[in-house]
């Protein structure tokens, strides 16, 4: 696995016109956390969200809704059931599905302005339903410095970084699987666009950012990177 983690960390370097980061990243603090509330999903048609699903480049400036961030991270990125896997009676499954089932994909939220929740950086966990934080404060600032259009920092209430654990997909996988985590985080994507719409956000992918900058806005470990970022607010 450990070359395989090298590998795919220096291609994934080359491809960004970075050198590779070596540099030691402090170990993810395990701040407070907040506990969400479990909503009924929204309901709409498949189709007719479908039709009018679009990416936003403007957000209301008001804090983004607890109840309408709650389901959104829930039916785009909770789990949707628990099976016998991965040598444990209750492996939990995604609602956006990953090869293997591996617990590949992480998300986190860079929080500006959001009810319930302070500004902030924070990891979501799926199981659980819950906030941790990673770092308190508004991450306005470092947000300049990720995103290649600074506008997306000041303008989106709510950013959700996804990210891919490269230690965990080469434990069963060889480094082709670096391909494979793209298309999860492009399936964790759609449902975000998906549920978004539905749930009547303004919303807005964003693969134009520093690595580099991310990587240590979120103190991620060595063996996981940034895939896609995903600007979330309410619609002007």
């Amino acid at each position: 696995m450990a070359d395989a983690l090298s590998s795919a960390k220096a291609v994934h370097a080359m491809l960004n016109g970075q050198s590779e980061d070596t540099r030691d990243r402090p170990v993810q603090p395990n701040g407070p956390r907040i506990p969400l509330p479990d909503l009924e999903p929204p309901r709409a048609d498949l189709v007719a969200t479908l039709v009018q699903r679009r990416s936003a480049a403007k957000f209301a400036d008001r804090p983004l809704d607890m109840a309408a961030l709650s389901a959104l991270l829930r039916f785009a990125l909770g789990v949707q059931r628990f099976v016998q896997a991965q040598g444990v009676d209750k492996h939990p499954l995604g609602m956006a599905p990953s090869a293997g089932g591996l617990l590949c994909l992480r998300a986190y939220l860079l929080v500006r302005q959001a009810d319930g929740v302070p500004p902030g950086i924070y990891r979501y966990e799926s199981v659980s339903h819950q906030l941790i934080e990673i770092g308190p404060g508004d991450p306005t600032a470092g947000l300049t410095e990720v995103f290649l259009q600074p506008e997306f920092a000041t303008n989106a209430p709510v950013t959700i970084a996804l990210t891919a654990r490269l230690d965990v997909a080469f434990t069963q996988y060889p480094l082709r699987h670096y391909r494979t985590l793209h298309v999860d985080a492009g399936v964790a994507v759609q449902n975000l666009y998906t549920v978004g719409t539905a749930l009547g956000l303004a919303c807005c992918a964003i693969a134009a950012f520093d690595d580099r900058a991310l990587g240590s806005l979120l103190c991620l470990p060595d063996s996981e990177i940034a895939t896609m970022l995903f600007s979330v607010g309410q619609k002007p």
